[in-house]
């Protein structure tokens, strides 16, 4: 193994490992024993080299404040200057400080991955890290019986690498790499991710030539299957093309320093985007979320709300986006079941359910053991528990397979394509239409215009070259953060400050998911949290939105609660109480005896839209291109300062009533990225006050189409997904109907 640390300075980080991961008196193995040294030794000869000069300067800063050495003084010595690298105290004089995480919080991830990651990535030696926990690793499903509570999961710990690689659709879709464009096209979609293809497949089917713009390249949509290190988004793989150079920064206000948010969420940037990585729960909005500012008036008065909020209604009614959610589950394959109105008896899906016209189209996903603990709790306590609808098959569809139920599904790719994307869903049929060519490798710097209307795009290929694709209709697609960016980016005479912009809405509203999840530890049974799709949950809606009394609370809104599997080992060691120390035998202990007994109880809070947050360029810090990134002013409100406490005061009672033995809870501001990133190009009737109109039209740039959940008004306490993409189908359709239009009033003047 080559490496660039020197025999002495590997010494020193074997010492500071096994002093952070011990080896314990019933003899259990050392961090070093485990293979987290030789993991991140070969890390930092590859993926981490970049960190090598940290390590470096660490490893000086460790042996200078031992006196030359820290292998070799005592442990106690050893552990007290631990103490105050781990609280990046001023002490440590040599210490690197970065300014966007602390020294400590990047060797921890390192040693956590090197302890617990799938041995072909050069740690985990036999299986000891796993075998310490009770995590049997990449199993290709699980049955029923094995997700009981406190079964006993008798299943020797495999490699990624012992999968098969059968019950797979064929190939990636067949892409070109940017080059020369191509003839002007009907649409000109920029960002090949879920709204591109659900858009494009919408086109297709009526006949209108499409062109994707991507920046990343083709892929399966299976990448990262059953690995959580290749898959986690402190990596970010899917990433690696383009977001990982242009992370946004964040400040809590107006006149703050930013600073670079590279411990958040990270983004996919190849084909298919996050449809590969996103966790498939798939749920409807509920009908008075798009009449939240006039429902919330009428029953509460003016005054509830919140003063800096600037909550509005959506230009549109469930009963408008009701065809397209029925659409979209379709493509989808979405298992669930349909609710109904809570007077009409006990039912086993969501009595809060918008009405609906159809059944989901698969059943739902069996409830876990976990699940059923948290059902019976919660009706004890009064509420409606119902299972999660999911885009995940339940049975066999369209080339694609059943769910096995391994431990793997958020972040990953799919093993068996059960889960849907872009890749097996719709792109296969937009490209067999032959009107569909995907171009990646197309890195849009810019939306082109023409006496202020919108012809195209403009693109960087591999080769640096720029060109431009022409459309009759470019559809901006990509996520929040770049909707917003080029939007700002691109400008003309009529636009000084950037399309969609003459009136400085591009990029206020901004609205992000926060996740002040309950935690819970059991003394008396195993969960076997491992096993199960993250949206095989159980949840209650009774405290979201307005499905409870909000007078005399101090808030308005509310959240969703839920029972959430998959709880795999690298990010569920760096879950702990806050008694509970980040090195030594306190936190080696709870790690061994609470990995499968630990609980989370999410909420997903409503986040109002604030005066305070909105999205902007930021004037320092540019991309690998010298384009400036995403400046995120986010903080939450009082209105969630008050909510969020009272949510999770609930969910502990919850766990109480589960049996839990020890609770803690997460803060109530959690961070600004979280890949339920909404708002910025906020859509509504009024130009003064919104960028798009319903149908993703900008107001102010002709030929210019922004869908995705920028577009969104406000944030239910629902996942957007669903929601997303039923917009995007509306918007081809009113692309389609536009153009039609067109065509007529051509002929009519020829």
């Amino acid at each position: 193994m080559t490496t660039s640390l020197s025999p002495a300075q590997t010494s020193t980080l074997t010492a500071l490992f096994d002093r952070i991961f011990p080896a314990g008196a019933d003899g259990s193995p050392s961090a070093s024993e485990i293979g987290a040294v030789d993991y991140v030794l070969g890390a930092l000869s590859g993926p981490y080299a970049e960190h090598l000069p940290l390590y470096s300067e660490v490893i000086a800063a460790l042996d200078l404040a031992a006196g030359g050495d820290f292998a070799a003084v005592p442990t106690d010595r050893q552990d007290s200057i631990l103490t105050l690298f781990e609280a990046n105290d001023p002490g440590l004089d040599a210490l690197p400080r970065p300014a966007d995480h602390s020294a400590f919080d990047l060797i921890w991830r390192h040693l956590r991955e090197g302890l617990f990651c799938d041995p072909r990535h050069g740690g985990n030696h036999g299986f000891k890290g796993w075998d310490l926990i009770g995590f049997p690793g990449a199993q290709p499903g699980y049955r029923a019986e094995e997700q009981e509570v406190s079964h006993k999961v008798a299943r020797a710990p495999q490699s990624m690498d012992s999968l098969g690689q059968d019950a797979r659709l064929d190939s990636a879709p067949a892409t070109t790499a940017a080059s020369e464009p191509l003839p002007e096209a009907d649409v000109v979609i920029i960002g090949g991710g879920f709204v591109g293809g659900f858009m494009a497949h919408r086109l297709t089917a009526q006949g209108k030539r499409v062109v994707i713009l991507e920046a990343g390249d083709s892929r399966t949509g299976r990448e990262h299957a059953m690995d959580e290190l290749s898959a986690t988004a402190f990596r970010n793989l899917g990433g690696a093309k383009k977001f990982n150079s242009e992370v946004p920064t964040w400040r809590l206000r107006p006149g703050d320093p930013a600073r670079r948010a590279s411990m958040s969420q990270g983004l996919e940037t190849e084909l298919g985007g996050n449809s590969v990585a996103w966790g498939a729960v798939a749920m409807r909005f509920y009908e008075d979320d798009f009449e939240v500012r006039s429902k919330t008036v009428e029953k509460y008065g003016e005054a509830s709300i919140p003063a800096d909020s600037t909550l509005a209604d959506w230009p549109m009614s469930y009963v408008d986006l009701e065809p397209y959610y029925d659409m979209a589950e379709d493509l989808l394959g979405v298992s669930g079941h349909a609710g109904g109105p809570r007077d009409s008896g006990r039912t086993r899906g969501n009595p809060f359910e918008a009405p609906r016209k159809h059944p989901y189209p698969m059943p739902a996903l069996r409830r876990s053991g976990l699940g059923q603990t948290f059902a019976t709790a919660a009706e004890n306590l009064g509420y409606h528990p119902f299972n999660l609808p999911a885009a995940i098959l339940t049975a066999p569809h369209k080339g694609r397979h059943a769910c096995t139920y391994c431990s793997f599904c958020s972040r990953f790719g799919c093993h068996v394509d059960a889960k849907a994307s872009a890749q097996n869903t719709v792109l296969p049929e937009a490209l067999d239409s032959g009107l569909l060519t995907i171009v990646t490798g197309a890195r849009v710097t810019e939306i082109v215009t023409e006496d202020g209307r919108a012809v195209g795009a403009r693109y960087q290929a591999s080769d640096s070259q720029s060109h431009v694709q022409r459309g009759a209709q470019v559809v901006l697609a990509t996520y929040a953060f770049e909707n917003t960016r080029l939007l700002l980016l691109s400008r003309d005479a009529a636009h000084p400050q950037g399309l969609g912009n003459n009136h400085d809405q591009v990029g206020r509203n901004y609205m992000t998911r926060q996740q002040p999840s309950v935690y819970a530890v059991f003394d008396d049974r195993k969960l076997n949290r491992f096993i199960g799709p993250t949206a095989q949950a159980t949840a209650i809606a009774d405290l979201s939105c307005d499905h409870f009394d909000h007078s005399g609370l101090g808030f308005i809104r509310g959240g969703r609660v839920a029972a959430f599997n998959q709880y795999l080992p690298i990010e569920a060691s760096g879950v702990l109480p806050p008694d509970v120390p980040r090195y030594g035998a306190a936190w080696k202990e709870f790690v061994v005896a609470s990995y499968n007994a630990t609980m989370m109880l999410f909420i997903d809070p409503e986040i109002l839209p604030s005066t305070n947050n909105r999205l902007d360029l930021d004037p320092e810090q540019t991309d690998a291109s010298g384009r400036p990134v995403v400046r995120i002013t986010f903080d939450i409100g009082d209105n969630e300062k008050t909510m969020i406490p009272w949510l999770q005061d609930r969910a502990e009672e919850i766990a109480r009533e589960m049996g839990a033995a020890r609770i803690w809870r997460r803060p109530a501001l959690t961070g600004p990225i979280s890949t339920h990133d909404t708002g910025g190009t906020r859509m509504g009737h009024d130009p003064e006050s919104s960028v798009t109109d319903g149908f993703g039209r900008v107001h102010d740039t002709p030929g210019l189409t922004v869908v995705g959940g920028s577009s969104f008004v406000s944030l239910p306490p629902v996942n957007p997904a669903l929601t997303i993409l039923a917009l995007s189908l509306r918007a081809a359709d009113a692309i389609v109907g536009d153009q039609a239009a067109a065509a007529d009033a051509r002929d009519v003047m020829a």
